[in-house]
């Protein structure tokens, strides 16, 4: 597993690669709590996210709830299969904003952009 982040005009992608499950987070745990501090969007891109459990999903509540009360965006691109059934059972996709993938999410960013 080697997880990816990198700066994409004013937002902050974290790329995960393998599964993002218990054993992922515990490795992440530092840099998700760094991320939270952060003044900017979050994109998660999971487009080689083959399999996510509870813990991939707390981790991007943990975040989704620290940077919207900040006025921030947290969303995720490149659902697939398993990660994208459980975010439609548990409905987070009508909560965190989904898109198809990093370029679908940058072709509605202008209308996301929150006022400064």
């Amino acid at each position: 597993m080697l997880n990816e982040t990198y700066n994409l005009i004013n937002d902050f992608i974290i790329k995960i690669n393998g599964n993002f499950d218990a054993d992922t987070v515990n490795i992440m745990k530092d840099n998700i709590e760094t991320y939270s501090k952060l003044s900017t969007n979050i994109v998660f891109d999971l487009e080689h996210v083959p399999f996510i459990d509870s813990s991939g999903i707390g981790a991007i509540i943990f975040l989704y709830k620290r940077m919207v009360a900040k006025g921030y965006i947290v969303c995720v691109t490149g659902l697939t299969k398993q990660p994208l059934e459980l975010f439609q059972m548990l409905f987070l996709d009508k909560t965190i904003n989904c898109y198809q993938n990093i370029d679908c999410y940058l072709d509605t960013t202008p209308n996301l952009q929150i006022a400064s």
